[in-house]
């Protein structure tokens, strides 16, 4: 079996090997990853912390032998902080997006062959037990970040990316996409129920869960559509008060802890 692992600070994930093809998600650095298919400008990979598939452009990853792997995966657990961060050495600065996951050696060195870079910046701290003091907070933060097909940062984020994001930085490990999550976790039964940190789940017509958003409280979300926005919830969905309308059917509410 071979890995690869993300070389560069956010690259795209498509559906199929080709630019034009549709963004399923993105790779940010440091993300390991299995090899599938081989190909001349792109490579098939299944990413080892969400099994998400997809393709990525070759000359954006590294591979890695099972030894490198492992290597890697020794280090400490390091999310980037809300304020970012910069990997570097001599020839190389990479601008690291919050969220971003390292596993650093001491000195906060990344070495591993053709890729040895230090790590300067901010550090997430938070951890399950701040969920409730924590999380609202961090989640606002992200208020008016674009909305991105396939976003995983603050350059750009959906809706799914957007509650994985915010979880990691907890500790709690999400699938990528809302209908996964929604497969996982305690159904809250009741709105009046709700407590912050709470992921709210919607359908469409067909009855296809396509949207998720953060609860800040009981009758508050947060999420991502069109940007990062804040709106009122009830059991009926969310209410745009611009729109002066319900914009998305509340299907099932979630708590992961």
């Amino acid at each position: 079996m071979k890995y690869g692992i993300c070389t560069l600070a956010l690259v795209p994930l498509r559906l199929e090997q080709a630019h034009r093809s549709e963004m399923v998600s993105q790779v940010l650095f440091g993300e390991l990853f299995e090899i599938v298919d081989e190909q001349a400008d792109w490579t098939s990979i299944r990413l080892l912390e969400t099994d998400y598939l997809g393709w990525i452009q070759n000359g954006q990853f590294q591979q890695l032998t099972d030894l490198d792997r492992q290597h890697y995966l020794n280090g400490e657990p390091t999310i980037v902080g809300r304020e970012g961060g910069v990997l570097f050495n001599d020839t190389t600065q990479l601008q690291l997006c919050h969220g971003t996951k390292l596993y650093l050696n001491a000195g906060n060195r990344i070495n591993l062959p053709l890729l040895d870079l230090t790590y300067q910046g901010s550090i997430n701290l938070f951890s399950k037990e701040l969920v409730e003091s924590e999380l609202q907070q961090l989640a606002l933060s992200y208020k008016d970040v674009p909305y991105l097909w396939g976003g995983r940062s603050e350059w750009g984020i959906d809706c799914s990316g957007f509650s994985q994001l915010i979880y990691r930085c907890f500790d709690l490990s999400l699938p990528r996409d809302a209908y996964q999550q929604a497969e996982i976790g305690q159904t809250v039964d009741f709105v009046s129920e709700i407590q912050v940190g709470d992921l709210a789940f919607f359908d469409n017509a067909q009855g296809r869960i396509t949207h998720v958003g953060i609860m800040l409280d009981r009758d508050t979300i947060i999420h991502a559509s069109a940007k990062v926005r804040v709106d009122r919830m009830d059991s009926a969905g969310i209410f745009n008060a611009e729109l002066n309308c319900y914009t998305h059917k509340l299907r099932i509410v979630k708590r992961y802890n």
